[in-house]
């Protein structure tokens, strides 16, 4: 197989800068990629939305359409990944919901730098109904328009994602216990006793403390607060500490508790939860329940 041939950008007179010189070649854009060109603009002309985009415009079309159709792209899969249903529930609470303001209120995070836009996507952040951004959605036409002396109708790209709201099929979905069972269960080859956990008081939500060098689990009721020890099996004192997610850093999941006997006799245990603020499953804590 002949061996991949190295591109080396180089610096120079009448060379693009060396990030475009990576694009140019690969044809392709990073995210990181896509917020250097959002640095472009000038937000002294706030107020003005295409004045403010009109750097970016003009960088994109001196480079012409490798680097255009590069930027749609990235700006089209950014959107794609904000198009999710817990996104949009956090931004219209008992509003009425629109499609085409939920674009323009996603567009905010492409022109707000990485940390943002990952924040939101995270929940650690949330777009907001009245504020929105859509004039980025023309600069990949504006800037081919620009490049070729044609009208922006005539834009002849389209991307492989779509970033219409609700295109997004598997962010749209609902997420439910089923599926941290289901994730559960592609830990091990073994059939799992799954078991929900619930308070005496009926809810399902809880806080979690784990102590993982004693295996120590303890269930706080989210809305009672009541006490539910799942494994104490150490001598030693615990050091129970609050698990988060992963994802956001919440601290409430629904917790579903999986089981199976090994070939010894004791019984492995894995602790799964659904985070109740960004929907993400994780594994809480998995561990071998010793005999007597």
């Amino acid at each position: 197989m002949p061996e991949k041939e190295r591109f080396y950008a180089m610096p120079g007179p009448n060379k693009p800068p060396l990030f475009i010189q990576f694009i140019l070649h690969s044809k392709k854009m990073t995210p990181i990629d896509f917020f250097y060109f959002t640095d472009y603009l000038d937000w002294d002309k706030q107020g003005d939305d295409y004045a403010v985009l009109e750097p970016l415009i003009a960088l994109l079309a001196k480079y012409g359409d490798d680097l255009i159709f590069a930027f749609d792209e990235m700006m089209a899969e950014l959107l794609y990944r904000l198009d999710t249903r817990k996104i949009a529930q956090s931004v219209y609470k008992g509003e009425n919901f629109s499609a085409d303001e939920f674009l323009y209120a996603r567009c905010v995070a492409l022109i707000n730098a990485k940390p943002y836009y990952n924040a939101v996507v995270a929940g650690r952040k949330k777009l907001k109904s009245d504020l929105g951004f859509e004039a980025i959605l023309t600069v990949p036409e504006l800037a081919w328009a620009r490049c070729h002396k044609l009208h922006p109708y005539d834009y002849p790209h389209t991307t492989k994602y779509s970033y219409e709201t609700m295109s997004n099929e598997e962010g749209w979905k609902e997420i439910t216990i089923q599926d941290v069972d289901n994730y559960l269960q592609t830990l091990t080859k073994e059939p799992l006793d799954m078991q929900a956990i619930a308070c005496t008081c009926g809810h399902e939500e809880f806080r979690i403390k784990l102590d993982q060098q004693t295996n120590t689990v303890q269930l706080i009721c989210a809305s009672c607060g009541k006490e539910i020890n799942i494994n104490n099996q150490s001598t030693q004192p615990s050091k129970l500490k609050i698990k988060k997610c992963s994802n956001c850093k919440n601290d409430v999941f629904q917790v579903r508790k999986a089981t199976y006997i090994m070939e010894d006799g004791q019984t492995k245990v894995y602790i799964g939860g659904l985070c109740k603020k960004c929907e993400n499953i994780q594994l809480l804590i998995e561990y071998v329940l010793k005999k007597g």
